[in-house]
Order: C-alpha cells, then structure tokens, then sequence
C-alpha cells in the first residue's frame, strides 16, 4: 500500500513452549512505571516466563555431544558445552524418565574416552572426577546470546545439591570475564532456585568444594510491546450520506508528535467502521443495520529524531494522497442487497493499535477521515489511485478531518 519509508508488516504470533506466568503492564500518558519509560501511546508490555528444562528440550537420557542446543519457539536458542581443555567433555543429559523438581534430573557432564557415547564417570554430574585425570570435569557452561530481542534470563535452577556439596554459579557479557552471581554448599534442600540479574549473556557452572550437582532448567523472561489500542468518534464530519453497494468508501488519519523525541519506529494498526440503519432504495427505513470496515493495514513510520514538535505525518494536507491509508468498494450484499443503501449520517469511528520501538519520549495527536465521493453527489473515486485525475479534485477527496485526540 505504502511505498518509500513506509513498509507494511504482516502480523506475527508469538508462540513460546512451557509457558510458567504471565504478567501484564499498561503504561499511559500518566501512569508509568519502572525506570527510563517515557510517554507516549506504545505502553501495553506483556512480560511471559519460560521454564527450560533442559532435559525435556534434550529429549532423552545421556549424553549430549561438547556443545548442545536448545531452542524454544518464539523465546530462542540457548547453547549449553563444555571447554574443550579437556578431552572427550560432554553434556549429559540426566533423569529423562523423572519429573521436573526431581533432585536427579538436570545437565552435567561427563567423559567419554572412546568417542563413542560411552560415557564414564562417578555421577555424570559438574564436579565429577575425571577418571583418567584425576580431576574435576570442566566447567559447563550457557550461551545466551541466542535468546530473542527482549528476553533475558532471570534465574536457574540447581538439583542433586546434597548437604555439604559445593556448587557455584557466574555470569558474564563478554564469555571471558565471569563474576560469581552464587555459592556455596547444600544445607539440606537439594533443589533450589538461584535468581539472574544483569541480562547476564553467558552463565558458567563450576565445582566448589566436595560434591557434584545437576543444572535443572532456567527461567526466561520476554517483554514484548503488544501497542494500545483505542478509538476516535463517531465522528460525522462528511454529514448525512447514505452509501449504496459499489461506492467507494476511503478512510486515511494522521498523527503529529506534540514535543522533543528521539528516533523511533512508529507502528500503526487501524481500521475505519461505518455502521447505521438500513434504507430501502426509496429511504424508507428497513429495520435493519450494516456496518462497512475500510481496513487501513499495518505500517511502520520511521520517525527521526526531533528537538521539537513535528509536523503532522505522513502529511497534513488532506487532499495529498499519502493521507489516505485504505479504500474498499461497498459490497453488493450492503444492507441486504437490492438497491439499499446504509444510512452513515452517525458517522465512522476510527480504530488504532499503536506502538513506538523504542518509546520516544513524547506524546502524539491523532486525527481521521473518511469520503464516499459518489455519496456526495462527485465522481465515485478511489482516493488511493494516483492515476485517476478525480483523485486529486479537493471536492472529490479533500475530505475534512475529526477532531483531534493526544495520547488516546
């Protein structure tokens, strides 16, 4: 629909396995919440955790090669390994028959002299002694770096830590400078629950002390930005026409940003709704009523970074074609068919979802439109097409704007 900036996205579902709880924020014009969040109509963010176990995603019992990969739809991928400094360090992948919370199911590791999946070991757990070597395995280790935009790691889940076993846990952003977020040893509860903070993307797993012990799953979290949805009208400003099948039926809005912003992406969502009773192709009212939707698509506006108020996008003219979104042709079946036409004179009501990405700061003026031209005695016009000279007659598809709603 749109060429230039301006580009149409489809609609994207969100789908995430192992969904754990759900939590749900609204920020409007007044009501914000948590540091840095600024104004403007793109507060709706949906936060959802995501429990990994790892040895669900593993898919079965033993061991998992150097380096493994684990993926959740819609959430990511996460790469679990060991160092290579020592020969034939696997992942192990314990406890596949058990339930989630049992003490012996989780990630460890293991060595498997002969290269062939014959893994041997005292527990194939992390701190185990190699047996060759005399020491302990090495370090396992998760690289988050796969997780989606959004989506940070917000705790992980210990097991087989028996009383007086060691284990410690650290995170890092660059994979090479580790700080130990937790350790310790077991004091009787062999299942427990340590909390991630920072957006940590890589996690290490070492011994600590005596003992070995399993990495049961992990929580993720994912904030996305769902828009806010809201409504302008009815708003009549086209009067008392009446719509009959084959008319043209054009909706279009604009929208100014009212203050200084940052750049940002914009995303709009709308539709125009004409509803009313039903008239016979002589007037007489029928009974009944029909509604006409203009649908206006999904586009993206990138905004550029401002030091003041904007000018109304993607224009304020309105009789230039880019203040026109969507167009429809009233069908046959309009009220029944037959000649009858839709009374319109209560007038259309717009309906927006809208989002910034990343919020920019200020707040935004929306306005809408609407024009049957063949209802107002003109050409019957499609106000989108550029090679109709109708289109741009002001009589024909100026048509005027609502009122306008800041911040809905």
């Amino acid at each position: 629909m749109r060429h230039g900036p301006f580009l149409k996205l489809a609609t994207m579902a969100f789908v995430a396995s192992a969904v754990f709880a759900t939590a749900c924020t609204e920020r409007g014009p007044t009501g914000l919440a948590g540091p840095g969040l600024k104004p403007g109509p793109s507060f709706n963010l949906v936060t959802t955790t995501t429990i990994w176990d790892f040895v669900a995603l593993a898919g079965g019992e033993g061991p998992q090669g150097n380096s493994t990969t684990f993926t959740i739809a819609g959430v990511g991928s996460v790469v679990a390994s060991a160092a290579l400094t020592v020969p034939a360090t696997e992942v192990y992948s314990k406890g596949f028959l058990l339930g989630l919370g049992d003490e012996e199911r989780g990630l460890g590791l293991c060595q498997d002299l002969a290269l062939n999946n014959g893994c041997v070991g005292q527990d194939n757990e992390i701190g185990d002694i190699f047996v060759d070597l005399g020491t302990t395995l090495t370090p396992l280790y998760l690289n988050l770096t796969g997780l989606n935009s959004g989506c940070v790691a917000t705790g992980v889940t210990l097991s087989s830590v028996q009383t007086g076993e060691g284990y410690s846990v650290s995170s890092s952003n660059d994979g090479i400078n580790y700080t130990v977020v937790q350790e310790g040893v077991g004091t009787g509860a062999a299942v427990f629950t340590i909390p991630v903070s920072g957006a940590p993307t890589y996690l290490r797993f070492d011994a600590h002390g005596a003992g070995n012990y399993l990495l049961q799953s992990m929580s993720v979290d994912c904030t996305t930005n769902t828009g806010k949805t809201f409504t302008i009208g009815p708003s009549s400003m086209e009067g008392a026409i009446k719509i009959s099948a084959g008319d043209w039926v054009n909706g279009g809005y604009s929208f100014k940003f009212n203050s200084a912003h940052i750049a940002t992406t914009f995303e709009i969502t709308a539709f125009v709704t004409i509803t009313g009773p039903c008239l016979s192709s002589t007037g007489v009212k029928l009974g009944t009523t029909d509604v006409i939707t203009v649908p206006l698509g999904t586009i993206d506006y990138a905004i550029p970074a401002s030091s003041s108020a904007t000018d109304w996008l993607p224009t304020g003219d309105a009789n230039n074609v880019l203040s026109w979104e969507g167009s429809i042709v009233a069908p046959s079946s309009l009220c029944g068919g037959g000649g009858n036409k839709l009374d319109a004179s209560k007038g259309a009501v717009y309906t927006a979802t809208v989002s910034q990405n990343p919020p920019s700061g200020s707040l935004v003026n929306f306005r809408f439109k609407y024009r049957d031209p063949a209802a107002k005695g003109k050409p019957n016009t499609n106000c989108l097409d550029t090679s109709d000279p109708n289109r741009a007659r002001a009589d024909v598809c100026g048509a005027s704007w609502s009122q306008t709603v800041t911040d809905p």
